[in-house]
């Protein structure tokens, strides 16, 4: 049975958070909904977990009002409300599923778009692994379970989790101020996690060495750097390319928090939008890499049946190939000839040359940044024009 729950159309630079009541009703979880502008926002806590491919089979109730979710979101409210007795301070949660009106594309594309101040700003991101294998009597919710992860078959468990490799949890862990994990009734610190997820996937003939795990470690080893400096889209898609999402399309959404500023602004006038095909933010994001790499086309980009093809969009080589063909005289609309002087540090170190007069020198610098934005719209208005004309 489908339940469909109205919301209100929540208003710009606004929010929303969930409120969990401690009872059940009828043996299933009740929260009611809290709008508000992003500047008033209270002390929230960012639920991360994973999805999953099952259907809605279950329900809650959300402003007393049956509401539909999948059966990982349905366990993870129940072991939450026990969670919440020892972390007296949540009060207020935020959740993807519940938060944002997945049936409204405008309403998810702008929201999706602001993710990055969304787990940032959270006080704390607590990320559900799903419940136990094979639970224990004596584990209580609350305590602090370090002590299992001596144990390498308890380890193995956790690293199976299907949560690693779900792609929105690098963005969410890597600009987290706080982690928490919770399996099960289990309380487990992330560094203490980290440590042993570090040594298990990346030593001797582990069979975790490449997987989305590592990946996952990686990260958030470079966590501080990627939180200052962001990092290049190229980057995070040979690394994340274990990652799995739900939704194809957030193979680029979800990563779009953590790149290069100027990348993010680049990107960000034409994504992230969720009236798009997959095909066509395949589309776009192939134009936009081709632009970025010229005149070189970088090496793993033009072996589709390794990565583009199969392991980030999932797409058969014909199609990858046809896209490939329909994003020529979109890909490099800048003058190839300038590109050194316009980003390349030789560009720079010619303007830095001891015995420019100071005058000269800052009309120089004032041409290079008008060069530079100029090259950056005509690069944004190409993508801009790809996503308008293609068909897909």
């Amino acid at each position: 049975m489908t339940y469909k729950y109205k919301y209100e159309t929540l208003p710009k630079d606004s929010i929303r958070f969930i409120k969990l009541s401690p009872e059940l009703k009828d043996g299933r979880p009740q929260v009611t909904l809290k709008a508000c502008a992003r500047s008033d926002a209270p002390e929230y806590v960012c639920m991360s977990y994973c999805w999953g491919q099952d259907p809605e089979s279950e329900f809650i109730y959300l402003n007393n009002e049956p509401f539909g979710v999948r059966p990982n979101l349905f366990q993870l409210l129940l072991h939450l409300r026990h969670h919440c007795r020892e972390y007296t301070e949540w009060h207020y949660f935020w959740i993807d599923a519940i938060c944002i009106d997945q049936a409204n594309a405008a309403e998810k594309s702008e929201q999706v778009s602001r993710m990055e101040e969304t787990y940032r700003n959270a006080s704390t991101i607590a990320a559900w692994l799903g419940v136990r294998e094979d639970p224990q009597p004596e584990e209580k919710t609350g305590r602090d379970h370090t002590a299992k992860l001596a144990s390498p078959a308890f380890v193995d468990e956790l690293i199976r989790s299907p949560y690693w490799s779900r792609m929105w949890i690098v963005q969410e862990l890597v600009l987290a101020k706080t982690i928490v994990l919770l399996y099960g009734h289990l309380r487990l610190p992330w560094k203490g996690v980290y440590g042993v997820l570090h040594a298990w996937s990346t030593v001797g003939r582990s069979r975790w060495r490449n997987s989305a795990t590592v990946s996952l470690v990686y990260m958030t080893v470079q966590a501080p750097y990627t939180q200052k400096h962001g990092r290049a889209l190229g980057e995070l898609m040979r690394y994340l390319e274990h990652s799995e999402a739900t939704d194809p399309r957030d193979r680029v959404f979800a990563l779009m928090g953590l790149m290069e500023e100027e990348e993010k602004k680049l990107l960000g006038t034409v994504f992230p939008d969720y009236t798009m095909s997959h095909e066509k933010v395949a589309l776009v994001t192939m134009a936009y890499l081709k632009q970025i790499y010229a005149p070189s086309p970088f090496k793993w980009v033009v072996r589709p049946q390794q990565m583009w093809g199969h392991k980030v969009f999932g797409l058969e080589r014909e199609t990858w190939e046809s896209l490939w063909r329909e994003t020529e005289g979109y890909e490099t609309p800048h003058d190839l000839r300038n590109y050194a002087d316009v980003w390349g540090v030789k560009g720079l170190g010619k303007l830095l040359k001891l015995g420019k007069a100071g005058e000269t020198l800052r009309v120089q610098k004032e041409e290079l940044k008008g060069r530079r934005e100029r090259w950056f719209e005509v690069r944004a208005e190409a993508l801009r024009r790809l996503a308008r004309e293609s068909k897909r």
